[in-house]
C-alpha cells in the first residue's frame, strides 16, 4: 500500500500518516511497519507491468517467485510475487502447484506447509 505523506513523528517508533478516507486503519503506524519511499532514477517514466499471456483462451501471468504458505479457511494458499508487479497476492495453490517456483520454495524452506494432502499427513501431489 501507499505511498503516504507522513503527516508528523509521534516518537521516534511511530508516525502519524495521511491517509485516504477509504482505507480503515489507525492513522499512527509502528516504523518498523513502515518503508522509505525509494527515489526513482528516473522521475516521472511509468513503466507499465508486462502484459498478461493468452493460453488456451485465458489471460495468464508469470510467477517471479513464491514468497509463503498458509492454510487460510480449509484452503491451501501460497504467497506469489508476479513478473512486474510490486503487490503479492495470495493464490489457492491448485492455481500454482504445478510451477517450478512452487517447488524452489519448498526446496528453500522444507518446514514451511506443503498443499493441503501434505499438510493433513497426505503424499504431495
Amino acid at each position: 500500500m501507499g505511498p503516504f505523506r507522513v503527516q508528523k513523528q509521534i516518537s521516534p517508533y511511530a508516525y502519524e500518516l495521511e491517509l485516504p478516507a477509504a482505507i480503515r486503519i489507525h492513522r499512527v503506524q509502528p516504523v518498523s511497519l513502515l518503508d522509505p519511499v525509494v527515489k526513482d532514477p528516473l522521475e516521472g517514466q511509468v513503466v507499465p507491468p508486462p502484459p498478461s499471456v493468452e493460453v488456451d483462451g485465458e489471460e495468464e501471468y508469470q510467477v517471479s517467485s513464491v514468497e509463503d504458505s498458509r492454510v487460510y479457511r480449509n484452503q491451501f494458499q501460497y504467497l506469489i510475487r508476479w513478473t512486474g508487479y510490486d503487490s503479492l497476492t495470495w493464490e489457492p495453490a491448485k492455481f500454482v502447484d504445478e510451477l517450478q517456483a512452487v517447488d524452489e520454495f519448498h526446496g528453500r524452506y522444507p518446514g514451511k506447509p506443503g498443499p493441503l494432502e501434505n499438510v493433513l499427513g497426505g503424499p504431495r501431489t
